[in-house]
């Protein structure tokens, strides 16, 4: 049985995953309007539905009006680094 459209889901994950998220969805989605991700994208469906993943984020943190937003993103990244290792070969390595 599925239930109405709008249900909502609630997700849970670690804040440093949830700045990195925002980072990224904010440099691709919305200051480029989804174009960077075009290849990438296989039903118009997706770049909105990343709009509202990236406006709930925007809704819980803190981090995007705080005036050391720049230094939380790195911190963030390096903690997604040290507790899931890079995506590419090398990459994030110390």
């Amino acid at each position: 049985m599925t239930g109405p459209a709008n249900d909502e889901v609630t997700l849970v994950i670690d804040r440093s995953v949830a700045v990195v998220l925002f980072e990224f969805l904010s440099r691709n989605v919305d200051d480029a309007d989804g174009e960077t991700l075009a290849d990438f994208v296989e039903d118009e469906a997706e770049i909105p539905a990343l709009w509202a993943l990236l406006a709930g984020l925007e809704s819980v943190l803190t981090e995007p009006m705080a005036d050391d937003y720049e230094r939380r993103v790195i911190a963030a990244r390096e903690a997604v680094i040290r507790r899931f290792g890079g995506a590419f070969s090398g990459k994030g390595d110390a």
